[in-house]
């Protein structure tokens, strides 16, 4: 299993690279902007003016701090883009394998299904990972560069929830791709998918729809608000999250050796 891990992380690096890149140059943007934007006040007026059903998306957090800008104008969006790479992997990686039959060729080796599905999981996690954390490091990095206050710690928290989450959804749409053989069809479904429960979870909010329907989706349980302000991040949607990518990644693993492959 170890093999095929390394050697998918390593045929995945060039496409990490430009998801790290595109990540890397919005958060150097929004950090390095912050200063040159004018009137504090105004920021905060602006956010104010925004749909209830935008505040409750992106979170409650003070745009005229460098903490609440950074929340607002990367944080809000981070899970949105690893949802998407997650579904975008596991229809590259798992998909396609069936899709193109090179699947056959990988499982007349030496390797279970098991083995198979368990090396592109950890893989998908393993970049998942990567963004996250060069993500940090730039925050990390460039933050004190504009004489600003680091919050290391809010940092690390607010990012630990996105991965997290976006664990969760990649392990959902690997389950996906264990009995779904085309590759395009899965990408659309992960990007359809993860922008409509993005986009829900705000419209949820504001309508005041039950708890029970808001618990059901994902970025309903994305705190990065709580944890940038400093304010009590609750452990209990963590936890969900983390189970929930569990689950998924169990249900793919099994699903995977029941469906009927031509090998």
């Amino acid at each position: 299993m170890i093999p095929l891990t390394l050697d998918l992380l390593s045929r995945s690096r060039v496409t990490l690279l430009w998801w790290v890149i595109g990540t890397v140059a919005m958060g150097l943007y929004v950090v390095l902007v912050f200063d040159s934007i004018g009137s504090l006040e105004d920021l905060r007026k602006l956010y104010d003016s925004y749909p209830e059903s935008i505040k409750q998306l992106i979170g409650d957090a003070d745009i005229s701090t460098i903490n609440g800008w950074i929340q607002i104008e990367l944080l809000s969006w981070i899970p949105l883009i690893l949802g998407m790479y997650g579904g975008i992997f596991a229809g590259g990686n798992i998909s396609r394998e069936a899709e193109q039959r090179t699947v056959d060729f990988i499982l007349g080796l030496p390797v279970s299904r098991t083995q198979f599905m368990v090396s592109r999981l950890a893989a998908g996690l393993i970049n998942l990972a990567i963004i996250c954390g060069i993500t940090l490091a730039l925050l990390t990095g460039v933050v004190p560069l504009t004489g600003h206050h680091v919050f290391v710690g809010r940092f690390a928290l607010a990012l630990f929830n996105a991965y997290l989450l976006g664990a969760a959804l990649f392990c959902a749409y690997a389950f996906i791709a264990s009995f779904t053989d085309e590759q395009a069809k899965l990408i659309g479904i992960a990007i359809g998918g993860t922008l409509v429960m993005y986009i829900a979870t705000g419209a949820l909010k504001s309508a005041g729809a039950p708890d029970v329907i808001q618990w059901l989706i994902p970025f309903d349980h994305y705190h990065s608000a709580d944890a940038m302000s400093g304010r009590h991040t609750p452990i209990l949607p963590l936890i969900v999250l983390a189970v929930g990518a569990v689950i998924g990644g169990a249900a793919a693993v099994y699903w995977y050796n029941r469906r009927d492959l031509a090998v």
